[in-house]
Protein backbone atom coordinates (compact mmCIF):
# COMPACT_ATOMS: atom_id res chain seq x y z
CA UNK A 1 0.00 0.00 0.00
CA UNK A 2 1.19 3.85 -0.87
CA UNK A 3 1.09 6.96 1.27
CA UNK A 4 0.60 8.90 -2.39
CA UNK A 5 -2.17 10.83 -2.94
CA UNK A 6 -4.39 9.46 -6.29
CA UNK A 7 -4.41 11.45 -9.53
CA UNK A 8 -6.84 13.95 -10.97
CA UNK A 9 -5.62 16.83 -9.71
CA UNK A 10 -5.37 16.02 -5.98
CA UNK A 11 -2.65 18.53 -4.61
CA UNK A 12 0.47 16.87 -3.74
CA UNK A 13 0.16 14.23 -6.37
CA UNK A 14 3.24 13.74 -9.10
CA UNK A 15 1.91 11.57 -12.23
CA UNK A 16 4.63 10.16 -13.80
CA UNK A 17 5.51 11.15 -17.86
CA UNK A 18 3.13 9.59 -20.63
CA UNK A 19 0.69 8.84 -17.64
CA UNK A 20 -2.67 9.89 -18.58
CA UNK A 21 -4.19 10.02 -15.23
CA UNK A 22 -4.96 13.92 -15.27
CA UNK A 23 -6.08 13.92 -18.57
CA UNK A 24 -9.26 15.71 -19.58
CA UNK A 25 -12.44 14.28 -21.21
CA UNK A 26 -13.24 14.36 -24.65
CA UNK A 27 -16.31 16.74 -23.68
CA UNK A 28 -14.08 19.34 -21.61
CA UNK A 29 -11.39 19.30 -24.29
CA UNK A 30 -13.88 20.01 -26.79
CA UNK A 31 -15.61 22.70 -25.01
CA UNK A 32 -12.06 24.77 -24.73
CA UNK A 33 -10.00 26.50 -26.82
CA UNK A 34 -6.76 24.70 -26.09
CA UNK A 35 -3.51 26.66 -26.84
CA UNK A 36 -0.64 25.09 -28.82
CA UNK A 37 1.29 23.26 -26.36
CA UNK A 38 5.10 23.22 -26.05
CA UNK A 39 6.69 21.48 -23.05
CA UNK A 40 8.31 24.15 -20.75
CA UNK A 41 11.54 21.88 -20.66
CA UNK A 42 11.90 22.21 -24.49
CA UNK A 43 10.78 26.02 -24.25
CA UNK A 44 13.47 26.52 -21.36
CA UNK A 45 15.89 25.06 -23.77
CA UNK A 46 15.19 26.84 -27.19
CA UNK A 47 15.99 30.02 -24.77
CA UNK A 48 19.22 28.53 -23.56
CA UNK A 49 20.62 27.43 -26.66
CA UNK A 50 21.31 30.80 -28.28
CA UNK A 51 23.06 32.06 -24.77
CA UNK A 52 26.43 32.87 -24.71
CA UNK A 53 27.12 31.17 -21.37
CA UNK A 54 29.29 28.23 -20.48
CA UNK A 55 27.87 24.84 -21.86
CA UNK A 56 24.61 26.79 -23.10
CA UNK A 57 24.27 23.53 -25.12
CA UNK A 58 24.66 21.36 -22.37
CA UNK A 59 22.04 23.11 -20.70
CA UNK A 60 19.44 22.98 -23.62
CA UNK A 61 20.51 19.15 -24.20
CA UNK A 62 19.72 17.89 -20.69
CA UNK A 63 16.45 20.27 -20.44
CA UNK A 64 15.15 19.02 -24.30
CA UNK A 65 15.65 15.17 -22.08
CA UNK A 66 13.28 16.17 -19.41
CA UNK A 67 10.19 17.14 -21.74
CA UNK A 68 7.57 14.96 -20.78
CA UNK A 69 6.65 14.37 -24.56
CA UNK A 70 2.87 15.40 -24.33
CA UNK A 71 0.58 17.63 -22.40
CA UNK A 72 -0.98 16.12 -19.22
CA UNK A 73 -3.87 17.54 -19.25
CA UNK A 74 -4.85 17.43 -23.01
CA UNK A 75 -2.54 14.83 -24.83
CA UNK A 76 -1.04 17.29 -27.12
CA UNK A 77 2.14 16.84 -28.41
CA UNK A 78 4.83 18.35 -27.81
CA UNK A 79 6.29 19.77 -31.25
CA UNK A 80 9.74 20.20 -30.73
CA UNK A 81 12.07 19.89 -33.40
CA UNK A 82 14.44 18.02 -30.62
CA UNK A 83 11.72 14.70 -30.93
CA UNK A 84 12.70 14.68 -34.42
CA UNK A 85 16.32 14.27 -33.74
CA UNK A 86 15.48 11.57 -30.97
CA UNK A 87 15.26 8.16 -33.23
CA UNK A 88 17.72 9.64 -35.41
Amino acid sequence: MTDRPGPNLTPGFVNEPGSTSELLPAEILAAIDVPPYLSTACDTALRVEPADVPDATGWARRLHARCRLSNKFTGAPCPCTCHDKEGA
